[in-house]
């Protein structure tokens, strides 16, 4: 960002602090100086009211605008958060490093119905290819990151892919805020690290240390991907989703990373969005239309 850049957002920024109290004034001054003119048959404070209103109405349009802009500016680079998040969700789970592609990205998953996959963008250019070559690719999936999903769907079906009707979110948060929970009563958590790999276990202090849930973050860089959180039926709604969460955001950041980034299930991204994780794309995935096996999973 250059030097204007920033000196231009830090004077948007706190010109919204002030902004509430200047924008009220504008129109109490318009509707003051109306008093005023109807009091004193003045048509002089009728026009002066007139130009305050105006004034005030077109600062605030302007002033939404650049916020908007400025919000677009922040928001991650779409084809560049799928790259960071394949490579740490391969990374996580001990795949190859991803290959980068046009479009996105290939994975070599190794696991049975799902040999490979191809994680990519919605760019009309790159995904015609990518429908073909998945089509044509034994034991493959091809999960497309967009904001229409409904827009997608058919470039798969033409290509001879069917796709689940279930998406996943693509979701991502500067770390520090995430919102904390504590752990329940009667459980504790243990944390192993494995490199970059961080798993998080939380057992159950009443029952021999029986596991009661379990997740893993993988550290590349700034980035920490999130990946297979689980809790045990016999522990569900009790809140360890949200702790477990939080002690490995706790465990990332002493690692050095500052944003997170995963993939959220449509069981899943509720408890992400509750903790102040912003989704950025819809995740669609497609393969070969064939039956789908009960040993098949998704990305969590």
């Amino acid at each position: 960002m250059s030097a204007s850049s920033e000196a231009e957002e830090r004077r948007v920024g706190s010109a919204d602090v002030e902004a509430p109290g200047r924008i009220w004034f504008g129109y109490i001054a318009a509707v003051g100086l109306v008093v005023i003119g109807a009091i004193t048959t003045d048509l002089l404070a009728f026009g002066l009211a007139g130009v305050m209103l105006v004034a005030t109405v077109l600062g605030e349009r302007y002033r939404a605008r650049v916020a908007a802009r400025l919000a677009a500016d922040r928001r991650p680079d779409l084809a560049d958060l799928v790259t960071r998040w394949a490579r740490g969700w391969a990374f996580a789970r001990y795949f190859p490093r991803p290959e980068r592609v046009a479009g996105g990205v290939r994975i070599e998953v190794g696991e049975p119905g799902r040999r490979v996959e191809w994680v990519a963008i919605d760019e009309p250019e790159t995904l015609s290819g990518l429908v073909d070559t998945v089509a044509a690719t034994p034991e493959a999936w091809l999960s497309v990151a967009t904001a229409d999903p409904a827009g997608v769907r058919p470039w798969l079906l033409e290509g001879g892919l069917g796709s689940d009707s279930q998406e996943e979110a693509l979701m991502s948060i500067d770390l520090v805020d995430q919102v904390s929970r504590d752990l329940p009563d009667g459980y504790a958590a243990e944390i192993e690290r494995d490199g970059g790999r961080i798993t998080a276990t939380v057992r159950s202090a009443g029952k021999a240390g029986e596991v009661a849930a379990s997740g893993r973050i993988a550290v590349i860089g700034a980035d920490a991907v999130v990946d297979r959180i689980h809790t045990e039926p016999d522990h569900r709604h009790r809140g360890l989703g949200g702790a477990m969460m939080t002690v490995l955001v706790a465990a990332a950041r002493e690692a050095g990373a500052t944003r997170g980034i995963l993939v959220a299930t449509e069981m899943g991204e509720p408890l992400y969005a509750g903790l102040g994780w912003q989704e950025q794309a819809r995740l669609v995935i497609a393969r070969p239309a064939t039956p789908r096996t009960p040993a098949e999973s998704h990305h969590q």
